[in-house]
């Protein structure tokens, strides 16, 4: 099965288990970690990839994707199955760990994959795909992390602090900023003639962020090291967010109103971008002792999860269910799935921007 057939299943799985790990955050069903990887290793991970077997031939102007390319997602997914059972029976560490492995293997697997296409590319690369290189990297080290341990018993707090935080800022994170800059300009069907720079310019210190956030947080660096930590974080998520902020002000100084309507997936994405932002606001004020760190994660879901996916997923499901030439029923359909797209992203952003806050 071709990796893009996947893309709808994969899309309306996501969107199923972000609502279903929104609710019970919410509701204080299950435990926080049943929720999160739910929402996370079941429905976000499998669908990042596939969405990158899908844009990476379109960044390396190359052929369409084969067989090789479903299999990333495909084992991402029965990883996501296993770590959830996992948290949902006896919490195995065995389970737990195969389910980390499978998801290094394909990052592995999906990164290989993507040199092989930026090495036979013609053409000047795109920026885009170190984007999605560094994330698949923060993915690896976030489930190396689960592998260790049961290996480092006593540092096992670290490890898992290190692995929600890379996981989120490094993988998710920096899959959506390197997507958004191309996708939202896209959407308005505009184009934005500083997104290349901003791709160049960016992702180290995006990336340098999300790190400094991921050792700061979770003490794993030596002693004398360690002791300036939430220093770490702090300059990380001032770095991190220098670039969502940049992203902001370039959109509403070209595109303006365009990003407030009541339709569109646009609104919707601009909505994850400000929920993003908001969040590194909490996660500082976490860092400070301000705020309790568990509404984070269902805020993280609700807030920027949630109008990302819903938002991408309106505007890119017709042309992944009918790849080819676009027509009238892409268009049709487009306009159904993206009614209401700002006012869903708007309340998802307040909605977890509130649960964040608590």
């Amino acid at each position: 099965m071709p990796a893009i057939s996947l893309l709808p299943l994969l899309a309306i799985a996501a969107l199923l288990a972000l609502l279903g790990a929104g609710a019970m955050l919410i509701a204080g069903l299950g435990t926080p970690q049943l929720a999160a990887h739910l929402a996370f290793a079941l429905g976000v991970l499998p669908l990042i990839l596939a969405a990158m077997t899908y844009f990476v031939p379109v960044l390396t102007r190359s052929g369409a994707t084969g067989l090789a390319a479903a299999w990333p997602p495909l084992l991402a997914w029965t990883g996501g199955v296993l770590a959830v059972f996992a948290f949902a029976t006896d919490f195995s560490p065995i389970s737990l760990g195969l389910a980390a492995a499978l998801g290094a293997l394909a990052a592995l697997a999906l990164g290989g994959w993507t040199l092989d296409r930026a090495r036979r590319m013609f053409g000047p690369r795109h920026r885009g795909l170190d984007w999605y290189l560094a994330a698949l990297g923060f993915l690896f080290l976030a489930l190396l992390a689960v592998v260790l341990m049961p290996w480092f018993p006593a540092q096992r707090s670290g490890l898992r602090l290190f692995h929600l935080h890379a996981n989120l800022l490094g993988f998710v994170g920096l899959t959506a900023l390197g997507t958004l800059q191309v996708l939202l300009p896209t959407c308005l069907g505009q184009p934005d003639p500083d997104a290349a720079m901003r791709l160049r310019r960016d992702l180290k210190w995006a990336a340098t962020g999300a790190l400094l956030i991921a050792l700061g947080v979770s003490s794993l660096l030596p002693t004398p090291v360690a002791m300036a930590g939430p220093g770490l974080a702090l300059l990380g998520t001032a770095l991190y967010g220098v670039v969502v902020l940049r992203m902001l002000r370039a959109w509403q100084s070209l595109f303006g109103l365009a990003l407030l309507k009541l339709h569109g997936a646009a609104p919707s994405l601009a909505a994850a971008a400000f929920g993003l932002l908001a969040l590194l606001a909490f996660g500082a004020a976490h860092g400070a002792g301000w705020l309790p760190a568990r509404p984070a994660v269902a805020g993280f879901v609700i807030a920027f999860l949630l109008p990302l996916v819903s938002g991408a997923a309106s505007h890119l499901l017709p042309v992944w269910l009918r790849p080819g030439v676009q027509g009238t029923w892409h268009k049709a359909l487009r306009a159904r799935l993206c009614r209401w797209g700002g006012l869903r992203g708007l309340l998802f952003l307040l909605l977890g921007l509130a649960i964040a806050a608590g």
